[in-house]
């Protein structure tokens, strides 16, 4: 069903698209995950971050807290919005509105996300890594910073993002949870475990750049990974683009052109920012010269 009923009543000069905007934040500030993955970030923003990598070492927790669980979030989100819409009123609103609605909601996770930025810079510059840690050598606060965008702050849109596109595609009840659990199986084997797939792993959505990977000396020695993190928080940003427009593209109903274009011009931003992140940046693994410390 691509038309769906929203109430004839709203403020004066208020767009259909505003009102579902403003019904759709609503839900996603409303959504009991929604509060799970913020006291996940919360609790493990109290106190000082690890020593070695200080809040570097954290970005695990919104990418799982706002990224992961908003994912399975803006799937309930998408799949109920036209239950509710139905029930409503009289006014004829295309799936297109709908999903415009949905996709003002990320600034949920989003304005949470610039949060836990906002401590993770602070904590950064508060509590600055150990020298055996990182970054060291020529790598410097810009490959940290820019790792915090990437890993910490960009989740909060992709994966309530890759939610839409569930919801859109896949309304299945069971399918955000199945495509949650391929995604963390996805990052854990694209995290330079496996050597043949370590240069190219910033093609996954979420991977490290550096950390207490080792070396067989030293299995907790600091180690810098290739690539850059500059270019793939650009190359994020375009999945993200991309992503929306996938979402769009369910619609059959409304002039699809526009957005075949739109979609072919971001795959080439994508391509292109995605092979930078690859071969810019640090070209060879950095090895710490100071051991880890630890036993």
């Amino acid at each position: 069903m691509s038309a769906v009923s929203v109430p004839l009543r709203t403020a004066a000069g208020e767009s259909m698209l505003a009102q579902l905007a403003r019904k759709e934040i609503g839900r996603y500030l409303r959504h009991p995950l929604f509060g799970v993955g913020v006291v996940l970030v919360a609790l493990t923003s109290i106190g000082e971050p690890d020593g070695n990598m200080s809040s570097l070492g954290n970005v695990i927790a919104p990418a799982a807290g706002l990224g992961v669980i908003g994912l399975l979030v803006m799937a309930s989100l998408t799949r109920g919005s036209d239950q509710i819409a139905e029930s409503a009123g009289t006014v004829v609103v295309g799936e297109r509105t709908r999903t415009l609605g949905l996709v003002a909601a990320l600034i949920v996770p989003f304005t949470a996300g610039l949060i836990w930025l906002a401590w993770a810079i602070w904590a950064y510059q508060h509590w600055p890594p150990a020298p055996n840690g990182a970054p060291f050598g020529a790598v410097g606060n810009d490959w940290a910073y820019a790792n915090l965008v990437a890993l910490g702050l960009l989740p909060s849109l992709g994966g309530p993002i890759l939610g839409l596109i569930i919801g859109r595609w896949v309304p299945r009840r069971g399918a955000a949870p199945l495509f949650a659990v391929l995604l963390v199986a996805e990052t854990i084997i694209m995290q330079g475990i496996f050597e043949p797939l370590r240069y190219l792993r910033p093609i996954a959505p979420w991977v490290y750049f550096g950390g207490p990977t080792g070396i067989p000396e030293d299995p907790d020695r600091t180690v810098i990974m290739t690539g850059s993190p500059q270019w793939y928080s650009v190359y994020l940003i375009a999945l993200c683009a991309l992503g929306v427009v996938i979402a769009l593209l369910h619609d059959r109903e409304q002039p699809r052109r526009k957005l075949v274009i739109a979609l072919a011009v971001l795959t080439v931003v994508a391509v292109v920012t995605c092979t930078l992140a690859i071969t810019t940046g640090v070209q060879e693994t950095m090895i710490n010269p100071l051991p880890s410390g630890r036993p």
